[in-house]
């Protein structure tokens, strides 16, 4: 997993970057420089078996755009984007061979019972977007782009009703329900904490539209309306993990992976979408 960028060097640098836009900024009304905010709709939406709630996040950032005439601009910028999700399912059951702390063969099985997970990622977009706005004070403008994100943090939280494991020995034709410390048990109430899940480069078009309204001699402020869609999966591992993994040193540690490892979900893309506000000089 990679190191993440800690939140003081993210909230240092983004500062810097601000105080070194605005104090370069020259007189020439063929430039912008905006600073924004955005949310509230921002989660992973992938096929699954089971439910998936979209969850919400806020994005901010920062744009310097150029017009190339005053109608028409293309921008390019910077923002942190955080993005949550919940998968819901009734029970998932699985089973694989491997082979225990002697050696021996056998079938793994499990069952769990209301599983909840809850994802959450962080990721670092570069926008370039082309914009078209009408004449005058009060201007309605059109934002159509697209972005590349990069991943800076991401971990989901999986909790379980009741877990169920066991192992079959077929050569002696018995399934063991215990003992516990050779990983076969009934658990209620499981809660696996916090771990990490390393997600790909995201691309996604992006489309922004509303009012921009003159509120100083080169100041304006923005209030519209967003919309950005994936266009890849950023979890494109295999989807091959068992969800509960076994490992076979005394006493047994079970691995639970994300529900986004097995192939219970595929397809994985980030969307977010609602609100933008900024400010900018012009």
């Amino acid at each position: 997993m990679k190191k993440y960028i800690s939140n003081p060097i993210k909230s240092l640098t983004i500062a810097g970057l601000l105080i070194i836009c605005l104090n370069s900024y020259g007189q020439d009304k063929k430039q912008e420089i905006s600073i924004s905010v955005g949310g509230p709709f921002s989660f992973m939406k992938y096929n699954s078996i089971g439910e998936v709630e979209s969850g919400n996040g806020i994005n901010a950032g920062i744009r310097y755009s150029y017009y190339l005439n005053e109608g028409l601009s293309i921008g390019i910028g910077a923002e942190y984007q955080t993005y949550n999700s919940d998968g819901k399912f009734g029970f998932l059951t699985g089973a694989y061979t491997t082979t225990d702390a002697e050696d021996e063969s056998f079938q793994f099985r499990y069952r769990a019972t209301n599983l909840r997970e809850e994802q959450k990622l962080g990721y670092v977009n570069i926008p370039v977007n082309i914009q078209f706005e009408t004449p005058g004070t009060s201007k309605l403008y059109v934002s159509a782009g697209f972005k590349v994100g990069f991943a800076v943090s991401g971990t989901y939280e999986t909790k379980m009703q009741n877990l169920t494991t066991s192992g079959y020995y077929p050569q002696y034709n018995v399934e063991l329900f215990s003992p516990a410390f050779a990983g076969f048990a009934s658990t209620d109430n499981l809660a696996a904490g916090k771990q990490d899940i390393d997600t790909e480069v995201s691309y996604s078009t992006t489309f922004e539209t509303g009012l921009k309204q003159k509120i100083g001699d080169r100041s304006w402020i923005y209030v519209g309306v967003y919309l950005d869609y994936g266009l890849n999966n950023i979890y494109d591992k295999g989807n091959n993990k068992a969800l509960v993994e076994y490992h076979p040193e005394l006493p047994v540690q079970l691995q639970y992976n994300s529900v986004l490892e097995t192939s219970y979900t595929n397809d994985v893309r980030l969307v977010s979408y609602g609100l933008k506000l900024r400010f900018a000089l012009h």
